[in-house]
Parts: C-alpha cells; structure tokens; sequence
C-alpha cells in the first residue's frame, strides 16, 4: 500500500493487473470544480484506492473517499460544516458499449490508458455533497427568525378558527334543498 500525496494519473489497469491499494491525500485548492461547489474545505481530501480485477477478469476500483468541508446553507445563507464521503466501485472500460453492459454493482470509468485519478476523486466528491444544505431548525430558526413546527404548529403562523367557512352558503342551501 502506498500512503502519502495520491499521484495524479496512473494507468489503472496496469494497478489493477497488479492489485495495488493506493492511500493518500489530495490538496483540495488543486480540484477547481470542487472548489466553486463549496465555500472551502477543512484540510486534505482522503482518499484509498483498490485496483483489482473481479471474478470475470475486468479491471476494477474500489475507492473510498472522503472530506470536511464548509458549505452554504440554504436557508439563512451562513456557512456550514460537513463530511462528505463516497464508497464506489468502478468497472474500467474502454467504450460506452461496454459500460452499458457492465452489472449494476459497477459504475463505468471509461479509460484509455491513463486515468486522471484527482478528477475521479472529484467526480466522487461532487456526486456526494447534497443538493441542498440546511443548519438544524434551531441554529437556522434563530438567525432566520422563522422556527420551524415542532409537530403541534408552533412557530407557524395559526388560522383564526373564528373566521367565516366560504362554503357555509352551500351548507344552507343543501339544507334548504333536504327539507
């Protein structure tokens, strides 16, 4: 196993042919797509991969990765603090064709001889932070001012049980049209 900085490309089926597990890390300021999807990240990307070949002798990865990161909250715009960490197996193939014919356990990596391994780890990354990113209710609520309901309608605005059904009319005419 080889820890330490991850190498930028390798030639994945050569890994794989050989079964190397490679650990290491990744500067996150070096992956720029990343970088515009967070607000900034709290030390190195982690990341351990496993280059194998399965029972059918296509070439596999199994690869874990993951980060602390700070994001955007949603709701009251302020920066928020989480892990975002992705487990994947990939298939190594060298067409479309064959991807679709790959068994759902494996996602394809399409590859010629060399593999840009920091855009797979960032690939794996953006497909892991979720599409919309919340403080809890009470960290929220409290800068926000809007608290949300705790199941019996508090902090939510309350209908006035008082006020006139408009249906009420319809109520008198079916009456009137029963007797």
């Amino acid at each position: 196993m080889t820890a330490g900085a991850l190498p930028h490309t390798v030639e994945v089926r050569t890994l794989a042919a050989r079964a190397v597990s490679l650990a290491g890390v990744v500067d996150p300021a070096k992956l720029t797509r990343l970088s515009a999807a967070i607000v900034a990240a709290n030390g190195a990307i982690v990341v351990s991969a496993d280059f194998d070949r399965d029972e059918e002798g296509r070439y596999v990865v199994a690869m874990q990765v993951s980060a602390n990161v700070l994001v955007t909250c949603q709701r009251c715009l302020g920066t928020l603090e989480q892990t975002v960490a992705s487990t994947t197996s990939l298939a190594v193939v060298w067409t479309d064709e064959q991807a679709a014919q790959l068994p759902p356990r494996y996602e394809p990596l399409i590859a010629e001889a060399e593999i840009e391994l920091w855009e797979v780890v960032e690939d794996e990354l953006l497909l892991a932070l979720p599409s919309f990113s919340y403080h809890s209710d009470a960290n929220c609520g409290v800068e926000t001012g809007v608290q949300a309901s705790g199941g019996d309608g508090e902090g939510f605005a309350r209908e006035n049980p008082e006020k006139d059904n408009p249906f009420s009319v319809l109520q008198s005419l079916k009456g009137e049209k029963d007797s």
